[in-house]
């Protein structure tokens, strides 16, 4: 078990990561012509207990996707974010931090299928790969 000073610094560090994956997808997403909402939601952490953490509701007509952060760790990851279409969780891109950035995991239909979506080919998260996978979801909505 970390200690309290080690434990913040773990918390702040993982939400400044969060934020600044929220604050690029928004504006992507309102380049787009998407409605973004802020949300928050809290996380249960073996090292830093239950926290609470950004997460963010993206609309465009009558189609939702949800970027929602699932943990701070998991194995082989230092943290993962899904990406996801509303209301049934359908059609999930998962994003892993890497570096300084996110590595973005998403299988297309046109993939061969893979047993995990951390399998699935994965780029580093951008502007032109969150447009890619953004479409993609719209055309399996329709």
């Amino acid at each position: 078990m970390s200690t309290s000073i080690e434990a913040e610094q773990l918390k702040n560090d993982w939400l400044s990561r969060l934020s600044v994956l929220i604050n690029d997808v928004r504006t992507w997403a309102e380049n787009l012509q998407w409605s973004t909402r802020q949300i928050e939601k809290t996380l249960e952490d073996t090292e830093l207990g239950r926290h609470k953490v950004p997460g963010l509701l993206l609309q465009k007509d009558t189609t939702r996707i949800l970027l929602e952060p699932i943990a701070r760790q998991a194995p082989g990851a230092d943290g993962v974010v899904d990406l996801y279409l509303l209301p049934a969780y359908d059609d999930i891109a998962s994003l892993y931090p890497q570096d300084d950035g996110w590595q973005l995991h998403y299988m297309l239909p046109s993939q061969e299928s893979v047993p995990t979506i951390r399998e699935a080919e994965s780029k580093p998260l951008s502007q032109t790969t969150f447009e890619e996978v953004v479409e993609e979801m719209l055309k399996n909505a329709i």
